[in-house]
């Protein structure tokens, strides 16, 4: 079978264990449920609405079934982060060219939230996104 989903990196110095409490509480009041799995190292949140979303995705992966949902899932660990960025702007325009910043981060958390299809492409997916991006902010 091959990848299916839209996956989506995140840094953040929220802790797993908080991230995931809160993803629960958010995909409860829309009516998913949710599971933990640890595999080797990283932890698993996997949430769908019910059996027969679930049956579906073990078939056919991530997808949006019609009534435009589908299942989701977040990867989480613990990583330290020793790279090189490259600054191009910040949420709007900037008046300034490109550089690097060096980043020597320790304690961080990294997740992959995996959305059933591309941001661009489903209404479902952004919600899910900003969902979750409000679920990291400190």
């Amino acid at each position: 079978m091959e990848w299916t989903g839209s996956w989506n990196s995140f840094y953040s110095t929220k802790p797993i264990n908080v991230v995931f409490s809160e993803w629960r509480k958010k995909m409860i009041a829309i009516n998913y449920k949710s599971y933990y799995n640890l595999w080797m190292g990283d932890e698993w949140l996997f949430s769908y609405k019910n059996n027969e979303m679930l049956e579906y995705h073990y078939e056919n992966g991530y997808n949006i079934d019609m009534q435009g949902e589908g299942c989701v899932t977040i990867e989480a660990k613990k990583v330290s982060l020793n790279a090189v960025a490259t600054l191009i702007e910040f949420e709007r325009e900037t008046n300034f060219e490109p550089y690097n910043i060096n980043l020597h981060l320790k304690d961080l958390y990294y997740y992959v939230l995996v959305l059933p299809e591309e941001l661009e492409n489903s209404e479902f997916s952004r919600k899910l996104h900003e969902l979750f991006i409000s679920v990291l902010k400190v």
